[in-house]
C-alpha cells in the first residue's frame, strides 16, 4: 500500500488567518463536520488557532483509531486540561491505570447488578409519573433531568434524601453549565482550570460542592456498608489480586464520572426519543401496541427487556439521530499510519458520532425517525463504527448496559401511563455543547391513558 505522505492530506477548509476554523466550530461544529465531510471527504484536515486537527468520518479508519491502533492515541486535550472535574476515572484515564479501573469497576456491572438496578428504574419512573397529572404541561429535559438523577443517586449512593438530591443536582447542573462554556473556548482549554478565570473559578465551585457529598458518603460508607447494594459499596469491596483496593480519589473520580455521564447521556436519550415520538405518533402507536401485548397491563421488569424489541430499536434509532455524545475526541501521541495517511504526533483527532450517523451512505433517508429500519439484514451490513453511540474498541462505555436498560424500562413505563404531545412551536434548536442538548425548552402536555 502506498503511504500518503503528511503533507499529501486531503485539502480543508482554510479558516481564518489567524483563529483557522475556531469560530465554525464554535458557532455550528455540527454544520461545520457535515459540511466538511460532504465537501472535502472522510479525512479533512483543518486548524483551530494554531493546533492541528484531523477530522476522520470513515467507519474503517475510526476503527483503526479507536481498535487496532488505539494505543497511538490518547485522550484529547479538553479531557486533560479538566482534570478537576473527570478526574482520573474511566472516561478520562490512560494506559495501565484506566486497565485497572476497568478492571476493578467491572462488578459494578455485572448482569446479577444490573438486575436489581431495574428494579429502581421502573420505581422511580412510576415516582415520577404519580406526579404528573392529566393536561398538565411540564418541561421534558427537566422531568427526565430530575428523573435520571434519582435513579443516579439511589444506584450509586443508595440515596433518597431530598435535600441531598437537590443540592446534587442543583451543583451538577452548574458545573455542566460551567463546563460547556469552558470547552467551547480554544483560550480557556490552552489553561489549566485552577487559572482563576470568572468561568473557572465558577466550575470549581461547582465541583466542590460535589466533591463535599461524595467524600462524606464514602467516609460514612467505609464505616458501614452492611446490606448495601449501590453502586458505591461495590466500589469500595473490589480489589485487586494483591489486595489493592480503591482510594478515597480514585472512587471518586469513578463515581463523579457515572454521576455526570451517566446522568446527563441518560436523560438526553428518553428527552429526545419523546420530543421524536411526538413528531411521529404512528411511531408511539407501534410501541404502546408491543408495551400492551408484552406487559398486559402489568409493570416492565428486567425479564421484560429482550421483548420490548421494538421499544429498543425506538431508542436505538433515537440515539442514531439525536446521539447525546455527538463527537469523540483523541489526540496522535505517536507518528503513526492510518489507512494511507502519515499521522504526525500531537495532532488533534474528531470522529463525530453525528456525521457517521447521519451519513448517506449508510442509511437511507438519514434525517428520517424511523426505527423500522433496524432490521437483522440492516445491522448486518452496517459498518462497525457507522454506529456508535457509546464509542467503540476497549474504552466502550462501561455503563452503556445499564443505559440501554435504562432508556428502555423508563419509555415504557412512560408511554404505560402517558400520551404526549406538543403545548407549543414544535422546532427545537440544537445546543451541542459537552453533550447534544436542546437549546430551548421542549414543553410537552401529558394526557392520562385511560
Amino acid at each position: 500500500m502506498k503511504t500518503i505522505l503528511k503533507d499529501h492530506l486531503p485539502a480543508g477548509p482554510k479558516g481564518h488567518l489567524f483563529s483557522g476554523s475556531s469560530r465554525e466550530m464554535k458557532d455550528d461544529p455540527l454544520g461545520f463536520l457535515s459540511q466538511c465531510r460532504d465537501q472535502y471527504g472522510d479525512i479533512v484536515p483543518f486548524r483551530m488557532g494554531v493546533f492541528p486537527i484531523l477530522f476522520v468520518n470513515d467507519p474503517e479508519l475510526i476503527h483503526e483509531i479507536l481498535v487496532t491502533q488505539a494505543h497511538n492515541f490518547s485522550k484529547d486535550v479538553a479531557l486533560k486540561n479538566n482534570r478537576e472535574f473527570f478526574g482520573y476515572g474511566l472516561l478520562s484515564s490512560e494506559g495501565d491505570y484506566w486497565k485497572q479501573q476497568r478492571k476493578l469497576s467491572s462488578p459494578s456491572f455485572s448482569p446479577k447488578k444490573l438486575e436489581s438496578y431495574s428494579q429502581i428504574m421502573v420505581e422511580h419512573t412510576n415516582y415520577m409519573l404519580s406526579n404528573w397529572r392529566h393536561g398538565n404541561i411540564y418541561d421534558i429535559q427537566h422531568e427526565m433531568m430530575q428523573l435520571t438523577l434519582s435513579i443516579a443517586t439511589k444506584t450509586l449512593f443508595d440515596l433518597e434524601i431530598e435535600k441531598e438530591v437537590e443540592e446534587l443536582e442543583t451543583a451538577l447542573t452548574d458545573a455542566q453549565k460551567h463546563l460547556a462554556n469552558r470547552m467551547n473556548s480554544v483560550l480557556l482549554l490552552l489553561f489549566p482550570e485552577w487559572v482563576p478565570f470568572p468561568t473557572n473559578v465558577a466550575l470549581l465551585t461547582a465541583i466542590r460542592k460535589i466533591d463535599k457529598v461524595i467524600y462524606r458518603l464514602i467516609k460514612e460508607r467505609r464505616s458501614n456498608a452492611q446490606g448495601r447494594n449501590d453502586l458505591l459499596s461495590t466500589f469500595l469491596s473490589v480489589e485487586d489480586e494483591d489486595g489493592t483496593k480503591m482510594t478515597d480519589r480514585q472512587i471518586r473520580d469513578e463515581v463523579f464520572t457515572l454521576f455526570f455521564a451517566g446522568h446527563e447521556t441518560t436523560a438526553l436519550t428518553l428527552t429526545w426519543t419523546l420530543y421524536l415520538l411526538c413528531k411521529h405518533p404512528h411511531i408511539e402507536e407501534q410501541l404502546v401496541s408491543e408495551i400492551q401485548q408484552v406487559l398486559h397491563g402489568r409493570k416492565p421488569t428486567i425479564a421484560d427487556y429482550g421483548q420490548l424489541s421494538f421499544v429498543e430499536k425506538t431508542i436505538k434509532e433515537s440515539m442514531r439521530i439525536r446521539p447525546p455524545v455527538w463527537a469523540i475526541g483523541r489526540e496522535c501521541i505517536n507518528n503513526c499510519q492510518i489507512g494511507n495517511y502519515e499521522i504526525q504526533k500531537n495532532t488533534a483527532v474528531i470522529i463525530s458520532q453525528w456525521t457517521m450517523h447521519h451519513d448517506k451512505r449508510y442509511y437511507k433517508d438519514p434525517e428520517c425517525f424511523d426505527p423500522n429500519r433496524w432490521t437483522n439484514e440492516m445491522i448486518a451490513q452496517l459498518p462497525k463504527f457507522a454506529y456508535f453511540p457509546f464509542g467503540g474498541g476497549p474504552r466502550t462505555c462501561i455503563g452503556n448496559g445499564f443505559a440501554m436498560i435504562e432508556s428502555v424500562l423508563a419509555l415504557t413505563t412512560i408511554l404505560q401511563e402517558f400520551h404526549l404531545e406538543f403545548a407549543n412551536d414544535n422546532s427545537i434548536e440544537l445546543n451541542p455543547a459537552v453533550t447534544l442538548r436542546p437549546k430551548n425548552k421542549i414543553v410537552l402536555k401529558a394526557y392520562k391513558r385511560q
